[in-house]
């Protein structure tokens, strides 16, 4: 046989799937068999692994007439999800449409996402269908309405300015608890839908293996089923048309992180659930990956994030929800700001992986400080002030445990480790333009963010000053399997691995791309996704 790219891929992935693919997984959970003749304890036409965003697809695929069987690694469905604002962003649908919208409007938009990269099948792909997503969700219960304001998280990017693209879950749904809010909402009403659909949800089942058949050692695997360990220990369920995976990302699965994600990145938004299963089975059955490096996040403040990690609990947003607070500004270990503090948490995330290249070397962001002086303190009842003001938990640490204090600055900075005179140069420069409203190293309060007006700037001058450590936090990594525009995983031989899907933060699809769309920048995307696959699934035959 004569060795091309192809094949050579192919045999690798062949000899991975043998051997069980320990180099990739650190152990066996994810591994693939060449051939599996083993029984099945369950089966249904669509499999969709992940209880989150995955409800959307599994709410599709029993409304085209599937069976289907949902498996939730926790003991409740939602995911992150369910801790989210509960929003999806869905460009060019007839909300948007009607207020402006168009596809290239959108796809303008779009590209300015892409940030150099070449996602153009999964843009269009996405644009294509998110009408359909609102189509299904609607017709089955799922209330999706437009929002009354301008959503997106890039307001001066051309493509922006339009109302409509952000919904959220409006009106009853018959079993479902339309008087919570947010992410619990719109997990309430997918839940109920998916009930009145028929659809079998298994929790406290996490997916561990893909079961595969191959027409000869090197040939793409096909995925017909999966093995998953649960209540009652291992249990075989076999895919006749597929598998969706939408796992979540693997921001909790340090050497995952380590591996590939580019910021200095500790601490993860989500469930301790979220560790990679999606990303794992994908790679063990050759899947290729894109997007690794990226992630959607937030920052935080260190003392919360190791407080949820120790804990195993979701991170507090009180990082971001002061960081853009007047009166106060992000400094690095250098004395320097380096972002603009009220721009959109995805956006200012992405800046914490500046990095010294002299000296000891090393992130410059890792930690970085938030600072403020008496007057920011006081107006927004200290660090977390502003967190606790918009309902979202904060963990009970007293504050002189994180909180640093000092009479002057350059006693603040010596306290904190960063460069005293460096941090007093830093402030005198930011209250200079502060005073006549203007930012223009970073252009802090020219522009706001999903439809809220910009923050005003403050001068920084009343005695004591305060600091805490805030770092990269995350929603979720943005890193995943390769999709084609029929959301199918893609072998890394550029083909379709038949039979598997992938969809979310599992999937390496992002907004689309690596950039944040809007409000609902995760959900919407998932969403679209997960439709798509259910939909090419529906033109396919049995899967076997």
């Amino acid at each position: 046989m004569e060795l091309t790219r192809r094949n050579f891929l192919l045999g690798a992935a062949a000899l991975g799937s043998t051997l069980g693919l320990g180099t990739l997984a650190g152990c066996s959970d994810g591994a693939a068999s060449v051939a599996d003749s083993g029984t099945w304890d369950k089966e249904a036409d669509l499999v969709v692994v992940g209880g989150g965003t995955g409800q959307a697809a599994a709410i599709a695929g029993a409304a085209a007439g599937m069976s289907v069987i949902l498996l939730e690694a926790r003991n409740m469905v939602g995911g992150a999800m369910a801790f989210s604002g509960g929003n999806a962003w869905l460009a060019n649908t007839e909300y948007s449409n009607a207020n402006g919208d168009s596809y290239d409007f959108s796809k303008t938009y779009l590209d300015h996402m892409q940030m150099g990269m070449d996602n153009e099948e999964l843009v269009v792909a996405y644009l294509n269908n998110t009408q359909k997503v609102i189509d299904t969700l609607t017709a089955n219960g799922v209330n999706i309405q437009p929002l009354p304001r301008n959503g997106q998280y890039q307001p001066n990017w051309e493509g922006a300015d339009v109302i409509g693209r952000s919904c959220q879950v409006m009106g009853d749904n018959d079993g479902a608890d339309v008087s919570e809010a947010g992410g619990a909402r719109l997990n309430s009403s997918l839940s109920a839908a998916c009930s009145q659909l028929g659809v079998e949800v298994l929790t406290n089942t996490r997916g561990r293996r893909l079961v595969t058949n191959r027409s000869d050692a090197d040939a793409v695997p096909r995925v017909i089923g999966i093995v998953a360990d649960g209540k009652k220990g291992e249990v075989r369920i076999k895919a006749n048309k597929g598998v969706i995976l939408a796992t979540g990302g693997f921001e909790w699965n340090e050497k995952l992180v380590e591996k590939y994600v580019r910021v200095p990145l500790k601490y993860g938004l989500s469930w301790p659930e979220n560790i990679g299963d999606g990303l794992l089975m994908a790679q063990s059955v050759g899947a290729d990956l894109c997007l690794m490096p990226h992630t959607f996040g937030m920052p935080c403040f260190q003392a919360h994030g190791e407080y949820a990690r120790e804990n195993g609990q979701i991170m507090s947003m009180a990082g971001n929800a002061a960081r853009s607070n007047p009166g106060s500004i992000i400094v690095d270990r250098n004395g320097r700001r380096f972002c603009r503090e009220d721009s959109s948490y995805m956006s200012i995330n992405n800046t914490f992986g500046g990095y010294n290249n002299f000296g000891d070397e090393g992130y410059t962001a890792d930690p970085a400080w938030w600072i403020c002086d008496q007057l920011c303190y006081d107006q927004n009842g200290g660090p977390t002030g502003t967190c606790a003001s918009w309902g979202y938990p904060v963990p009970e640490i007293p504050e002189d445990d994180y909180v640093f204090k000092a009479d002057t600055l350059e006693e603040l900075g010596t306290l904190i480790g960063v460069n005293a005179e460096q941090l007093v140069r830093t402030v005198d420069e930011y209250n200079l333009h502060a005073k006549d409203g203007e930012d223009p190293l970073f252009h802090r309060g020219e522009v706001g963010t999903a439809g809220q007006p910009a923050f005003d700037l403050q001068v920084m001058e009343q005695p004591p000053y305060y600091a805490v450590a805030i770092s990269a936090g995350c929603c979720g990594t943005i890193g995943g399997p390769q999709l084609n525009g029929n959301a199918q995983v893609m072998h890394v031989s550029n083909e379709p691995i038949e039979g598997l899907y992938a969809m979310g933060n599992c999937a390496g699809v992002g907004g689309p791309g690596p950039s944040y769309g809007g409000e609902g920048g995760t959900i919407g995307p998932a969403f679209t996704f997960g439709v798509i696959a259910v939909n090419h699934m529906a033109e396919q035959g049995q899967n076997a």
